[in-house]
C-alpha cells in the first residue's frame, strides 16, 4: 500500500473559512445578546448549549480512545490521531467554561434557579426547601469543581497520552515503553472520565431543572455527546480522505466506526426509552413534570429528538453496505451530529426558559412572604396537615405526601379551571401564600398566568433560529481549527503504533464487503 500524504497541512484557505465561520458564530451571539431579555437568557443558553456539547465531543473522543487502547484494539491504529487530536479541545473548553464559572460567581447569567441569592435562606420570601436540600451539592463551589476542575483533570490526561503517542514516532524503544505508557493513561483515565463526568453533567446540564433528578440522565446525556464525537469522526475521515489524506483508512475502518454509529443510536434511544418509560410509570410529579413540560410545549423538540437520532440512523443503517459507503455516511453522520446538538438544546432551553421567568417574577418582587413552615417551627413533617403551603413543591407538583395535589403542570389548564378542593388552603392558609418550594415553575404562585401565558412560541427556544444555528456554526469553526492545528503538528500514522500492521491489513471479512471494493476499483477503472 502506498503511504502517502501522512502530513496533515493546515493551509491558509481552510483558515480563512473556519475563521469566517467563527465571526459569524461570535456576531450571532451578540445579536442574541442585544435583543435579549433582561437576563439574556438566550445569549447564556446559546452558550452554554455549544460548549458543552463541543467539550462534551472532546472529552468522548478521549473516552473512546482510551477504551480502545485499553482493550488491545489494532484496528483503530490508523484512526486514532482523529481522536487524539479532538480530545486536546478540552482545552478551549476549559476557557470556555470557566466563563460560566464566573457567571456563576458573579450572577452574571440565571441559567441556574439554584444560584439566586437568599433562594436557601428560610427567613428570605424567595426561600425553596428543595433547593434549599440540595444546596450541599447545588452551589457555585461544587460547580466550580464538578465543571471546571473536573474538566483540568480529563485534559491533564488526554495531554499525556497525546505526548506519550507522538513521542512514540521517533523515541519508541524494543520494549514499547511509551506505548506502555499510553496504555497506562488510558487505562487510568477510563474511572476519571466515567464517574467525573456523570458530576459535570449534573451541575451544568440537569441542574437547570433543580427540582427534577434522573439516576439516568448522566448516561442519556454523555451518549449524545459520544454520538456527536463518532458522527464528527466519520465526517472527518471522509473530508481528509477527499483531500488526499488518510488514504490507508479503507472502508473497512469506516465499517467499523459505522457500526459504532448504528449500536450506539440504539443504546440512546434505550436509554431515552428507559428514563422517560420509567418516569412515565412511577407517576411522580416531581419527576414526570420534565417531560410534560416537553411534551406539551415543546413537541417538535420532543419527537424530533428522536426522529433524528433514532429512526434516521436505524432505517439508512440497518444495512451492512450502507456502512460503507462514503456519501451515505456522511450524510447520516451529519443528520446524528446535528440530531444531538438538537437534543442539548432539547435538553437546556426549556428550562433555562423556566428560570428566566423565575428570576423576572424575583426580580418584581411578585414573591410574597409565607407563614414559617414546620422545618423552620421544628415540627416533624408527617405531623403536618397538608395544607396548600405544604402540598405542593416548588414545580407545582405534591411535595409532602405526593398525593395531596395533581401536579399544576400535568393540567391543560390554568389553576382556575382545576378542582377547587385541590387548591384549597385549610387550616387558615392562604391561597396568595407561596408555595413552600419557593418560586419555580408556572404553578409556583398560583396565579395561573405567568409562565403559562408565556408558553408559546418563542424564537431561540420553542426551535433553534437561525442565530442559534449561526453560534453552532462558530462553535463548530472553532472546534474544526483547534483540530486541524493538532492534527497538523504529527504524522498522521503512528509509525511505531505495535498494532499498525493489523490496522493497515484490517478487514471485516464480509463477503459484501469483497463485492463493494470489486465494484467499486471497477467504476474506478472506468
Amino acid at each position: 500500500m502506498n503511504l502517502t500524504n501522512t502530513q496533515f497541512v493546515f493551509d491558509s484557505k481552510t483558515k480563512s473559512v473556519l475563521i469566517g465561520g467563527m465571526v459569524l458564530g461570535a456576531l450571532c451571539l451578540l445579536l442574541t445578546f442585544i435583543g435579549d431579555d433582561e437576563f439574556h437568557t438566550r445569549f447564556w443558553t446559546n452558550y452554554l448549549h455549544n460548549t458543552v456539547f463541543f467539550t462534551g465531543m472532546a472529552f468522548t473522543s478521549m473516552f473512546f480512545l482510551s477504551a480502545q487502547i485499553t482493550a488491545f484494539a489494532g484496528w483503530n491504529s490508523l484512526v486514532k490521531r482523529v481522536w487524539e487530536s479532538m480530545s486536546q479541545f478540552m482545552l478551549v473548553g476549559l476557557v470556555l467554561v470557566a466563563v460560566l464559572v464566573i457567571g456563576v460567581w458573579g450572577h452574571f447569567h440565571h441559567l441556574y434557579h439554584w444560584n439566586t441569592p437568599g433562594i436557601t435562606d428560610p427567613a428570605n420570601p424567595i426561600y425553596d426547601r428543595i433547593i434549599a436540600g440540595k444546596s450541599g451539592f447545588l452551589n457555585a463551589s461544587w460547580y466550580t469543581l464538578g465543571t471546571l476542575g473536573f474538566l483540568g483533570v480529563w485534559l491533564f490526561w488526554a495531554y499525556n497520552l497525546r505526548k506519550a503517542s507522538v513521542a512514540q514516532d521517533t523515541e519508541e524503544t524494543p520494549s514499547f515503553a511509551y506505548y506502555k505508557k499510553q496504555r497506562k493513561w488510558a487505562a487510568s483515565f477510563l474511572p476519571l472520565g466515567g464517574f467525573l463526568s456523570t458530576v459535570f453533567i449534573w451541575q451544568s446540564v440537569m441542574s437547570i431543572d433543580p427540582h427534577w433528578y434522573s439516576t439516568m440522565f448522566a448516561w442519556y446525556s454523555m451518549i449524545s455527546m459520544w454520538l456527536g464525537g463518532l458522527s464528527m469522526t466519520v465526517m472527518l475521515i471522509i473530508y481528509l480522505k477527499s483531500l488526499g489524506y488518510l488514504e490507508y483508512v479503507t472502508r473497512d475502518h469506516l465499517h467499523d466506526i459505522g457500526k459504532y454509529v448504528f449500536g450506539i443510536s440504539v443504546f440512546w434511544t434505550y436509554l431515552w426509552f428507559d428514563q422517560f418509560m420509567l418516569i412515565w410509570y412511577a407517576n411522580n410529579g416531581e419527576e414526570t413534570i420534565y417531560f410534560r413540560e416537553r411534551m406539551d410545549h415543546y413537541p417538535i423538540l420532543f419527537w424530533g429528538n428522536l426522529l433524528l437520532n433514532f429512526v434516521t440512523p436505524f432505517l439508512i443503517l440497518m444495512r451492512n453496505d450502507t456502512k460503507r459507503k462514503f456519501g451515505t455516511m456522511f450524510f447520516v453522520a451529519l443528520i446524528v451530529f446535528f440530531g444531538h446538538w438538537w437534543d442539548y438544546f432539547y435538553m437546556i432551553k426549556p428550562g433555562a426558559r423556566i428560570a428566566a421567568h423565575e428570576a423576572k417574577e424575583i426580580s418584581e418582587g411578585k414573591v410574597k412572604q409565607r407563614p414559617a413552615t414546620s422545618i423552620e417551627k421544628g415540627i416533624p413533617a408527617e405531623t403536618m396537615a397538608p395544607t396548600e403551603e405544604h402540598s405542593t413543591d416548588s414545580t407545582g407538583m405534591a411535595a409532602h405526601p405526593a398525593e395531596t395535589a395533581e401536579p399544576a403542570a400535568h393540567q391543560e389548564a390554568s389553576h382556575e379551571a382545576a378542582p377547587a378542593e385541590t387548591h384549597a388552603a385549610p387550616h387558615g392558609a392562604t391561597a396568595e401564600a407561596p408555595h413552600e418550594g419557593g418560586a419555580h415553575g408556572e404553578a409556583a404562585h398560583g396565579e395561573g398566568e405567568g409562565h403559562d401565558a408565556e408558553k408559546g412560541y418563542r424564537a431561540g427556544f420553542t426551535l433553534p433560529g437561525f442565530l442559534e444555528l449561526g453560534t453552532m456554526i462558530g462553535f463548530l469553526s472553532l472546534f474544526l481549527f483547534f483540530f486541524f492545528n493538532k492534527l497538523s503538528s504529527a504524522s498522521l500514522v503512528p509509525w511505531k503504533d505495535p498494532y499498525l500492521d493489523e490496522s493497515l491489513h484490517h478487514e471485516t471479512g464480509t463477503l459484501i464487503s469483497t463485492e463493494i471494493e470489486e465494484n467499486h476499483g471497477h467504476d474506478d477503472h472506468h
